[in-house]
């Protein structure tokens, strides 16, 4: 399976609201080799907001839902608005055929996370959530295939609980460097049958 990775040098000399996503969400999640630092991960979701860009409105929502660090704390409110100002746009995002088909896969994924969590004014669904990220798995999107082994697959979450497929795609995820996947082998959680 091919994965998408992105080079932060080459995504800070674009000044595009898909690249401040990407930046964001790099520094926030350890993604794409950064090291976390949520003073950067903010400083782009904010670049991206100041221009109505929706994965950075919703990426403001989700840090204000679950706080970011000693950065941003905790705003339920602030989050709701956001998330619910974010969803419709995300929507128009994935349905515009000018938008590259990468861009529209890491929108698709986002959908997923408000299916997963119940976000803004979507109901909580495993079964969507689990079906839109693993359509996002199965085109290299690295956090769905993370997300597929850690929380589908593992806990039984929208699917069957399949440990054979959990470590396949925690594997995946790991061997493709994503800090997460790496962290949870050596914190030595081994996936029992």
């Amino acid at each position: 399976m091919e994965v998408m990775k992105f080079d932060l040098n080459e995504l800070e000399h674009q000044n595009t609201g898909f690249a401040y996503y990407l930046l964001g969400r790099s520094y926030d999640l350890e993604e794409n080799d950064a090291e976390q630092d949520y003073n950067k991960a903010l400083y782009f979701y904010q670049k991206g907001f100041d221009i109505d860009y929706p994965l950075c409105i919703y990426s403001l929502g989700i840090s204000y839902e679950l706080g970011l660090g000693k950065v941003l704390k905790v705003d339920k409110n602030k989050a709701k608005k956001l998330l619910i100002n974010a969803f419709p746009k995300i929507i128009e995002l994935i349905n515009n055929p000018n938008v590259p088909e990468i861009e529209r896969i890491y929108a698709k994924f986002v959908t997923g996370a408000y299916y997963y969590f119940g976000l803004g004014e979507v109901e909580k669904d495993y079964s969507k959530a689990f079906e839109i990220i693993k359509e996002c798995a199965d085109k290299g999107h690295i956090a769905a295939i993370y997300d597929l082994g850690a929380n589908f697959y593992f806990n039984g979450n929208g699917t069957e609980i399949n440990y054979d497929l959990a470590n396949y795609y925690l594997n995946i995820a790991k061997e493709n460097g994503l800090k997460r996947a790496i962290d949870l082998y050596e914190s030595r959680i081994v996936i029992k049958k």
